[in-house]
């Protein structure tokens, strides 16, 4: 897999037609020190900016992540998930209790008595404001005063790479105004923590919108030109019902971007979804989908259901996916 590139090896973007048996290293080398920032811009052409001119400025000293999150996904996420993202701030993001208290979940909405399905969601929603807040508040102010926002955590890898990048963040800050551009330090884990927490609960607390709401949504996510990043148009055309919300966050370096869009129920979303991927392919030339495939939802491209035929020619393999049929040898 390799975001929304179908080309090269046959393990690359294999979507499950070849089973895997290894072992994993993580060989990234760990930070000697790191420190983490929101980085709060007042328009989406100066957070592009920033990740051409700030992060992406050379391949030496990049830093260790950088999320993007618009003002739809910070307002969804304080809106509902407050109750997941506190959870984990208090046991970590490694606890096994996040899973055992997520599988609990996914178990009551499967009991199948009415409304299993949703009573989790109804009730996280509900409770979303008992809890406290995220974020810092002096963070948090940020979030209610700017549009676009993005997490970064810079390390030091003995190579003076995180002053240079620090040495460009404050150029930038000054060359932009820093009215436009406030930036907020992580003092101490507990910060670094609600900072990660808030990015990570994006997706769960967008359902729990919903359902909360009484509204339906989908999920989709493209890849975008190095070089780009703009949102695609979401106006409403071609018969297509304007969103209530529409959550953007990314992957900021490799410009994978994530949308939870929320409609009116009723709205027809298949339509939808398919305006937004000839959106992001025709006029952003892009690729949706990009990190999470192909699925038994969208057609793959031609070579690419070639080369999945080559390494799995019995069809046994994740059969159906991207357009391919479910039969034996893929015969019609």
């Amino acid at each position: 897999r390799c975001n929304a590139d179908t080309r090269g090896e046959l393990c690359n973007r294999s979507e499950g037609k070849v089973l895997v048996l290894a072992t994993v290293h993580d060989t990234f080398e760990e930070a000697v020190e790191e420190r983490s920032y929101l980085v709060s811009f007042e328009t989406l052409e100066l957070a592009l900016a920033f990740r051409r001119r700030v992060c992406l400025d050379n391949a030496r000293d990049l830093p260790v992540s950088v999320e993007y999150m618009d003002r739809d996904a910070v307002d969804v996420i304080d809106r509902s998930g407050r109750v997941l993202a506190n959870v984990i701030k208090v046991v970590g993001m490694s606890s096994p209790l996040v899973g055992v208290l997520w599988d609990v979940k996914l178990w009551i909405e499967g009991l199948g008595f009415s409304g299993s399905d949703l009573i989790c969601d109804e009730l996280l929603h509900r409770f979303n404001g008992w809890t406290p807040a995220i974020l810092p508040t002096r963070m948090t102010d940020a979030t209610i005063a700017m549009d676009h926002h993005v997490a970064m955590t810079v390390g030091e890898f003995g190579g003076g790479e995180m002053d240079r990048c620090l040495a460009r963040m404050t150029t930038f800050q000054k060359e932009e105004g820093s009215a436009k551009v406030v930036v907020h330090q992580c003092e101490g884990k507990r910060e670094e923590d609600s900072l990660t927490a808030f990015r990570f609960v994006a997706a769960p607390a967008f359902r729990t919108w919903c359902v909360g709401e009484g509204v339906q949504g989908i999920s989709v996510d493209y890849a975008l030109p190095k070089n780009g990043g703009g949102a695609p148009l979401l106006d409403g055309g071609d018969g297509v019902a304007t969103p209530i919300k529409r959550m953007r966050y990314s992957h900021f370096g490799c410009n994978v971007v994530h949308e939870d869009i929320a409609y009116a129920l009723g709205v027809d979303t298949h339509k939808a979804k398919y305006a937004l991927k000839k959106e992001v392919e025709q006029q952003c030339h892009g690729k949706l989908p990009a990190e999470h495939g192909h699925g038994t939802e969208y057609v793959a491209p031609k070579a690419t259901q070639e080369r999945w035929k080559r390494m799995d020619p019995l069809n046994v393999m994740n059969p159906g996916i991207g357009g391919l049929n479910s039969n034996p040898r893929y015969q019609e």
